[in-house]
């Protein structure tokens, strides 16, 4: 039934990563292991569906048969009661020849179901196969997408222009920077300090305004 079987076993065998390992192309020889699985599924698929019908043809046989053998022995004790012991004789020889073809057709129904077996096992392998290698080229695919240079955003290059215009121009504030504890501390003592001298003046003017009025008056 199966005319592939050892290509069949060679694609199961195979190891995904010494071929790619080994291919110039890597993407490109996968996607030929997958085309060539696929391929060989669709052939194991046809080839399994005409054993399972030509499988239960030959189990219908079989039992048909095997049924029809069975009659023979009524058939004998027929010619029996009829005193014909040659008819009875050549009964049960139809029987036996009967019995041996049902039991060939079953044997090669046997058989058949066992290949339809083997080629259940063989599809399933070859499906996991192809998922690996669809997996292993969505991989490659994406390590050279991560590989490639970015392009260039023409948007952002737009608006990093806009930026620069407006910034130029006078636009665009500055961003402000948070002032430390230390410098706080510093500026609040400059201005203590300032209102302080200012506290300090004032009390000079206030205290020389007296002194002056007194000199006005001794003149």
């Amino acid at each position: 039934m199966i005319t592939i079987a050892i290509r069949v076993r060679e694609i199961v065998s195979s190891n995904v990563d010494t071929l790619v390992s080994k291919a110039g192309d890597q993407r490109k020889m996968l996607r030929l292991l997958q085309s060539e699985i696929e391929e060989t599924l669709i052939t194991l698929h046809g080839d399994a569906a005409k054993a399972r019908r030509q499988q239960a043809r030959l189990s219908d046989a079989a039992a048909r048969m095997a049924e029809g053998a069975e009659s023979w022995t009524e058939k004998a004790k027929v010619a029996l009661d009829h005193k014909r012991e040659d008819l009875a004789r050549a009964a049960l020889l139809t029987r036996e020849a009967e019995r041996a073809k049902a039991a060939d057709a079953a044997k090669d129904a046997a058989a058949l179901e066992a290949q339809i077996t083997e080629a259940a096992d063989v599809i399933a392998a070859l499906e996991a196969k192809r998922t690996a290698i669809i997996a292993r080229i969505a991989d490659l695919a994406q390590a050279e997408k991560a590989a490639a240079p970015v392009a260039d955003n023409p948007l952002d290059k737009r608006i990093d222009r806009i930026d620069a215009l407006e910034r130029r121009a006078g636009f665009a504030d500055a961003p402000a920077e948070t002032p430390s504890p230390t410098s706080l501390d510093e500026e609040i003592a400059e201005l203590q300090k300032a209102s302080a001298i200012e506290a300090e003046l004032a009390a000079l003017k206030a205290g020389s305004a007296p002194a002056k009025k007194a000199a006005g008056k001794k003149r």
